[in-house]
């Protein structure tokens, strides 16, 4: 399954590239030959890397994009195999500075590329809804204003989970204050403490 994903991030990002900059009519071949050549080479690249990643993947796809751009007849296996996991293995930082150069041409970025295969069923700051560690820090000094100032100073602000947060006495005080410094953080944890009540 997790193959899978990765063999649909590969087509996403490639044909962005090979779209935008060599041919505007690129298209992967819907067939199983070229599914199990992705698969295949996910594996080899997750052999080779030690894990599969969003970055490396794009970094990856740049890479063989770059060095097939001037070349009328390649395949799918010369442009996924081992010598093309190799020539990424192999490429030096000066390389990465004229694959940008050749993105730039068609206003792409690396972090264009990269936010095209980015998971966005979980907001990426639904991490900071709750911070245990910070609790230590909250409980010290409670219901003091040195407290609240310290907790102003040193945490996140008002969480919805903090049991810190419900005992203390400026919680309004502290909500005003999380939302001005972090608005979306702000949001998301309301919105969790509503859909959790």
């Amino acid at each position: 399954m997790e193959n899978e994903k990765w063999v649909k991030n590969i087509i996403t990002v490639f044909t962005e590239i090979e779209t935008r900059l060599v041919s505007s009519d690129f298209k992967f071949s819907g067939g199983g030959a070229t599914i199990r050549t992705l698969t295949n080479f996910i594996q080899l690249f997750d052999q080779e890397f030690g894990s599969v990643t969003q970055e490396r993947l794009v970094d990856f796809c740049i890479c063989t994009a770059y060095a097939y751009r001037s070349r009328d007849n390649w395949t799918i296996k010369q442009a996924f195999g081992p010598a093309a996991i190799k020539r990424l293995k192999d490429s030096k930082h000066g390389t990465r500075y004229y694959e940008d150069q050749w993105l730039q041409e068609r206003d792409l970025d690396r972090g264009y590329l990269i936010s095209l295969i980015t998971d966005r069923s979980e907001h990426p700051l639904a991490k900071y809804i709750y911070q245990k560690s910070e609790e230590t820090t909250k409980l010290r000094l409670l219901n003091m204003e040195v407290g609240f100032a310290v907790c102003q100073a040193s945490t996140l602000g008002w969480s919805p989970l903090s049991d810190a947060c419900h005992q203390c006495q400026f919680i309004e005080q502290c909500k005003t204050e999380t939302e001005k410094k972090y608005p979306e953080l702000y949001r998301i944890r309301v919105e969790y403490g509503e859909s959790n009540k």
